[in-house]
């Protein structure tokens, strides 16, 4: 299962037109078999750095949590972002080798369908990473709360809140993902899996251009927006009574800490609009035009991009997020007084 996109699965389009009289000698669908190829290998090394990297940032980020004597419900959906991360990468990893075993394996019964449906067609994948979108806008909520409306949200946002928005995030996007398995129609032939119909989906993808791109490209411009605008104005204030109040640094530390964790979602917000954006208008293009060997070329870059950011954003907050930072150079510490102790 693709992203918004009229080919639900590019390469059953692919082979199906390759297989037609003179499609073999057609460059422009030889170049997109070569970069199918291509794309599952490269693919396959975005799942197994991304696995290690959110794995690693996942410690970080609850070593950290534990550190702190005051714990923080952002700190529970960060977190929770970075599992659905990691989640996403091991089902893409999976996803992938099933993919290229594929051709070798003969598919029957319910473990072939299931198999056929899960991985093969990614539905395992996408719902982690719907889920992932959902708890992304989540966290930009809560934020805009705490920041905007700090003592509405001290007041009423509560624990609990805060878990029932996860488990939401998690049925949000296997509900989402599971939709085009309820309209498709795979079946299993000659134990291979195929793609027989899917009439409904330029209504599905449509469906998911607004609620899974444009919606959080105007809640994130929105909430950060005006976050920015807050914090600006309360840090020139401190700054302003710094000197009579210089004894005073509890509140300026909290300040630097909610500032920066701002900023690390920014860039991960960021980077989230530019991976999907491309693939947003792919799918207004492959809606509307004819479909070429060159269009579906132009089809896997964007998908790897949406992949690609799965593996970016453990490395925004080994960059950017400050507690994550200290607990991975604390690690690194401990690492090079082990070796020093170890030499002979």
């Amino acid at each position: 299962m693709t992203i918004e996109n009229s080919t639900e699965n590019v390469s059953t389009d692919i082979n199906t037109v390759a297989a037609k009289p003179g499609a073999f000698f057609d460059p422009s669908w030889q170049l997109a078999v070569a970069v199918e190829y291509g794309f599952q290998y490269a693919v396959l090394v975005i799942g197994v750095v991304g696995t290690a990297a959110n794995a690693l940032v996942m410690y970080a980020l609850i070593a950290h949590n534990a550190r702190e004597t005051k714990k923080r419900a952002i700190n529970l959906l960060i977190i929770h972002q970075n599992l659905l991360d990691l989640v996403c990468c091991v089902l893409l990893l999976t996803s992938v080798c099933i993919q290229i075993a594929s051709s070798s394996i003969y598919l029957t019964g319910v473990v072939g369908y299931l198999l056929c449906v899960i991985f093969i067609y990614d539905t395992g994948t996408y719902c982690a990473l719907y889920s992932s979108i959902i708890n992304l806008l989540f966290v930009t909520m809560e934020r805009y709360l705490k920041v905007v409306h700090p003592f509405w949200s001290k007041k009423n946002l509560k624990r609990w809140m805060i878990y029932a928005a996860m488990a939401f995030a998690w049925a949000g996007g296997i509900a989402s993902a599971s939709i085009p398995v309820a309209l498709m129609s795979f079946r299993l032939e000659e134990g291979f899996c195929s793609l027989a119909t899917f009439e409904e989906e330029l209504i599905y993808g449509s469906f998911n251009l607004v609620i899974f791109f444009l919606c959080p490209l105007a809640i994130f411009v929105y909430c950060y927006g005006r976050m920015v605008v807050v914090m600006r104005r309360q840090m020139r204030a401190l700054a302003g009574h710094g000197v009579e109040r210089p004894s005073n640094s509890s509140q300026p530390q909290s300040k630097r800490i909610k500032w920066n964790i701002i900023k690390t979602m920014i860039i991960v917000s960021v980077a989230f609009i530019v991976s999907w954006f491309p693939n947003s208008i792919y799918f207004f293009i492959v809606t509307y035009t004819v479909q070429t060997g060159y269009l579906m070329v132009g089809y896997y870059p964007t998908v790897f991009l949406i992949y690609l950011n799965t593996c970016l954003n453990p490395f925004i907050y080994a960059a950017k997020h400050e507690g994550v930072r200290r607990q991975l150079t604390r690690m690194m510490v401990c690492r090079k007084q082990n070796d020093v102790e170890d030499a002979p």
